[in-house]
């Protein structure tokens, strides 16, 4: 037995060296490729995962050649080349990944959370919001059914090839390879471990070819003093509702505009000159980084730590919504984005959208693109406008990517990009102030929209005594941080957007600088009621008032499971962590002073 070991564990058999080597080459090229877009010096941090990234792409085509060999010895060739052709797949999906990191600085891993996370209807509303081009579509779908097909006829075509010069090895010298690159990945692993923190390993471990490697840097972990608050139970909440009221009910116009970054606000002049008139802030976020949790944020004016527990359990919609109702307002809701986006439309308006008497859905034709969606709205509104009594709330699509506009819009930025090449784009790519020039004019045709809005308002007599609130979503990156797009990075550039507000009295002064969503209802309902103390209702606080939270918040997305990164700033502290747990936070990064009674304005009796 011991011989038949031997002779079967040591005999040599050919191998598709070839075809190996080629795979070897695409993964390695692949993973370098970072380095060289980042533009970083290749020297302590980056050096080690140069190296490792070489190591791992050696690493996984060697267990690849070892699987096939044992495959191609023990199994039915149909199952071999099944193999064969999901290896080429795994291909498909290390490039896939290479330009998901290279684009959105996310694995593919990150992406599949997002879109299959959350059932077949998130998945269609996910595809349709991301308004890819033509060209995209048909490269994926293209891509899907001919790699399997390709990666048979490369292999028995390099194997043809590799007869003629073969290599044979023995399943024990490849089983030693294995065992000696793992080892020798590991004991380099040892020698960097300490020189690594979460930051730059986060940063750096999407380059390697499996995503990670044998250990990771220790958490930095803060205990709170307090638990961070359970969400809201709804039963509960709903029995605090007070009796309101208000002698006089002006319309309410809520536009959300999707990724308005307010850095480009240079490229509305309509709603710069809104603002200069009524209200603005020279310092406005969002609570996220991504629409559903903004959204959420927006209409809920609670913590978006709370979205997917409240989404699984409340049933009567947004509490201010709610509020409104019981004041005598009628809500009509005009969108060309999706409302059935992670089932956002009943948790805003209730599980039979109850709260709104009226929605006008333009996102379920897939044929209009966006600016004709959006154009819908306005016409459809102006329609319905009535004297008193009503609140009108419109979500806006034309500036999420690839930004959109009329072909017989006036074009106010030049040069711009006909579409995005998702495979040429990168951070030192000429064509991204193409794709910046697009993005404007999209921004312009919307401010062109509003701007008309606002004419016909006044030309109805509707404007002056009006209550406005307009804000976008979230902002967008063009890889000033290694991304593109948004929902990605939690920053500056994804979470600032514009916030005006107007209100029929110009007396109402806000009593800050700093706004976020979770303050537009609340300042809404303390103009209305004449009451600002909601605080055990909802989380955000009138604009008007002195009771403010004394930080500004935003998470990070995590698909459908309950966001747990965050972004927290307080005057000099500015603070990134993740919810290990209610009372465990994980420091990210950290500047200033971190005092663990950091939560304790949110802490809530109910």
């Amino acid at each position: 037995m011991k011989n038949f070991l031997r002779k079967f564990f040591g005999q040599k058999r050919e191998i598709n060296y070839l075809y190996f080597s080629f795979f070897l080459l695409f993964l390695t090229v692949l993973s370098l490729s970072h380095f060289y877009t980042w533009n970083l010096p290749l020297t302590g941090v980056p050096l080690f995962f140069f190296f490792y990234a070489i190591g791992q792409a050696l690493l996984e085509v060697c267990c690849f050649v070892l699987i096939a060999y044992i495959l191609k010895l023990w199994t039915p060739k149909w199952i071999y080349f099944s193999f064969i052709s999901i290896s080429f797949i795994l291909m498909l999906l290390h490039f896939t990944n290479f330009f998901m990191v290279r684009i959105l600085d996310a694995s593919i891993i990150y992406i599949f959370k997002f879109f299959f996370g959350s059932g077949i209807d998130h998945l269609i509303a996910g595809f349709q919001a991301l308004n890819m081009n033509a060209t995209m579509i048909g490269t994926i779908l293209v891509a899907v059914i001919l790699v399997p097909i390709a990666g048979i006829l490369f292999y028995t075509f390099t194997f043809k090839i590799v007869r003629k010069k073969p290599l044979n090895v023995s399943l024990n010298q490849l089983a030693m390879m294995v065992g000696i690159i793992g080892i020798s990945l590991f004991l380099l692993d040892l020698i960097a471990h300490p020189f690594l923190n979460k930051s730059s390993y986060s940063k750096y471990q999407k380059t390697l070819p499996l995503g990670t490697t044998f250990l990771s840097p220790a958490p930095n972990h803060l205990i709170l003093q307090n638990p961070f608050p359970n969400f809201r139970d709804e039963e509960t909440t709903q029995r605090l509702l007070p009796a309101i009221s208000s002698k006089h009910l002006p319309n309410v116009y809520i536009f959300v505009i999707e990724t308005f970054r307010r850095d480009f606000l240079n490229a509305a002049p309509h709603l710069t000159a809104f603002g200069e008139e009524n209200i603005s802030f020279p310092k406005s976020y969002s609570n996220a980084s991504c629409t559903y949790l903004s959204w959420f944020s927006i209409f809920h004016a609670d913590m978006p730590f709370y979205w997917s527990q409240m989404r699984d359990t409340w049933t009567q919609g947004s509490i201010p919504l709610q509020m409104l109702k019981k004041m005598g307002y009628k809500i009509s809701v005009y969108s060309s984005a999706d409302l059935r986006f992670f089932k956002m439309d009943k948790l805003i308006f209730g599980s039979e959208r109850q709260l709104a008497d009226k929605v006008e859905e333009f996102s379920l034709d897939w044929s209009l693109p966006p600016c004709e969606r959006d154009a819908l709205c306005f016409e459809s509104m102006k329609k319905d406008l009535e004297p008193s009594g009503h609140a009108y709330i419109v979500f806006l699509d034309s500036t999420h990517s690839e930004y959109s506009f009329p072909k017989d819009f006036p074009v106010a930025y030049e040069p711009i990009a006909t579409e995005i090449d998702y495979l040429t784009i990168g951070p030192k790519s000429p064509e991204l102030e193409l794709i910046k020039n697009r993005y404007r004019n999209a921004i312009h045709y919307v401010d062109d929209q509003i701007g008309r809005f606002f004419e016909h308002l006044k030309s109805k007599e509707l404007y002056n005594d009006a209550i406005v609130a307009i804000t976008g979503d979230h902002g967008e990156e063009f890889f000033e941080e290694g991304a593109l797009f948004h929902g990605v990075h939690l920053n500056e550039y994804t979470t600032s957007v514009p916030l005006f507000m107007k209100f029929p009295s110009s007396e109402w002064e806000p009593q800050t600088d700093l706004a976020t969503h979770m303050d537009i209802f609340p300042s809404i309902l303390h103009y209305l009621t004449k009451q600002s103390n909601f605080t055990e209702l909802f989380d955000g606080r009138s604009v008007f008032s002195l009771d403010r939270l004394p930080f500004r918040i935003a998470v990070h997305q995590n698909g459908p499971d309950i966001p747990l990164e965050f972004f927290l700033e307080k005057s000099d502290l500015k603070l990134k962590a993740r919810f290990v747990d209610s009372s465990k936070l994980e420091i990210l990064e950290l500047q200033g002073y971190l005092h663990p009674d950091i939560f304790l304005p949110l802490s809530r009796n109910l």
